[in-house]
């Protein structure tokens, strides 16, 4: 079998877009997130509307890193004023699909705690399921933008949770 003419090689970048760039940098700063490069008075160029296939796009951006991850993936945050985007209503997040972005967590349980003290707010406590499943526990709180944030700690050396093979579905891979 002949290799591909191209591959994706991995993830570059999320772009979380915000309500308030200054309220999400501080927020992501609270998660451990570092400011990569501050883009928040660079005038965007005609052609960035043509990438995203907008007519026109303006807007104010600070990329962020984990420092526990340089070379991972970043988080884009940008705040949008031409155009402007939508949010979900907060009082309504109850009854509307989120949208989640998840991350492996040392320590879930010490991550709530500090999070919470921090006036973060979560949906529900750290849910620990059977062991079986190979989680230690998540949390799942709410960025500034209505994003959900799971923060997920596996037992060591699992890659991901083996739920599809706890309710008899087909074996994790």
């Amino acid at each position: 079998m002949s290799e591909p003419a191209w591959a994706l090689s991995r993830l570059y970048h999320t772009v979380v877009n915000c309500r308030d760039l200054d309220e999400s940098v501080a927020f992501y700063g609270l998660l451990g997130f570092e400011v990569l490069n501050d883009r928040r008075d660079v005038v965007w160029p005609d052609f960035v509307g043509g990438i995203f296939g907008l007519d026109r796009a303006r807007g104010r951006g600070v990329l962020m890193v984990l420092p526990s991850d340089p070379d991972g993936p970043m988080i884009d945050l940008i705040e949008w004023l031409e155009p402007q985007a939508a949010f979900p209503d907060p009082a309504a997040r109850r009854r509307a699909v989120p949208r989640i972005i998840a991350f492996r967590t040392r320590n879930v349980h010490a991550a709530y705690e500090a999070l919470t003290q921090a006036g973060v707010v979560f949906t529900q406590p750290v849910h620990a399921p059977d062991a079986a499943l190979g989680i230690v526990g998540t949390a799942c709180c709410y960025d500034p933008n209505g994003n959900i944030i799971e923060m997920i700690e596996l037992q060591p050396g699992v890659r991901h949770s083996r739920a599809n093979e706890a309710l008899g579905g087909d074996k994790a891979r």
